[in-house]
């Protein structure tokens, strides 16, 4: 395959991930269907599909899209040699600001709602998203305790304690659909009493 004609694949991909990626946010996963992606993006059906073998392929596509970006910034922001209080601050702001994006609102809700009739739709969100965000951290608070920064214990549980805090207030309005208008105001200070708490919590 020449330069142009792959370059051509890849532009094709990126214009079904991103019409894939309205379709699932607007529709829904079930009311979403391969034959009506193909006829928005141009071309054959058999083209869709042979980038993307089922629709359950396509949707974890679209959802590492959407990840992506976003534990690369966690990943560059987690950096054991900057002092943990700072890094765990950036790292709270940065998670907390991001899950009340709308389109990642409307990803939870889609993965909640949908998973109870397709359950491999929570997995494949709970995959691309919180499981690697707690994974990445979990990494982080390992070598943190070897540096005697954090009391040892199981990584992963304090992972799952901080990022659980961090999220916990923003539930209303991601889960539920409840408006909290001074969410971004307390932001930093809310971010901040909870990564002291944790801090005192794991003092070695």
């Amino acid at each position: 395959m020449n330069i142009s004609k792959q370059q051509k694949c890849v532009d094709r991909r990126e214009a079904i991930l991103e019409e894939a990626k309205r379709f699932f946010l607007e529709k829904g996963y079930a009311e979403t269907s391969m034959s009506a992606i193909a006829a928005k993006v141009g071309g054959s059906k058999g083209t869709l599909w042979s980038h993307f073998p089922s629709k359950e392929a396509l949707f974890s596509a679209v959802i590492e899209r959407l990840t992506g970006d976003f534990h690369k910034v966690y990943t560059d922001l987690l950096n054991p040699q900057a002092e943990i209080e700072v890094t765990l601050n950036q790292y709270g702001r940065h998670l907390c600001r991001n899950i009340i994006k709308p389109e990642k609102k409307t990803l939870l809700r889609l993965a909640v709602v949908e998973s109870w009739r397709f359950p491999e739709v929570g997995k494949i969100f709970y995959d691309a998203g919180p499981k690697v965000a707690m994974q990445k951290l979990a990494i982080y608070f390992e070598s943190a305790m070897e540096k005697n920064q954090l009391r040892k214990d199981d990584p992963q549980k304090a992972a799952s304690f901080l990022l659980h805090a961090l999220c916990a207030k923003s539930m209303p309005s991601r889960l539920y659909n409840i408006p909290q208008p001074d969410i971004e105001e307390t932001l930093e200070e809310d971010v901040s009493r909870i990564v002291s708490l944790f801090l005192k919590a794991y003092a070695p």
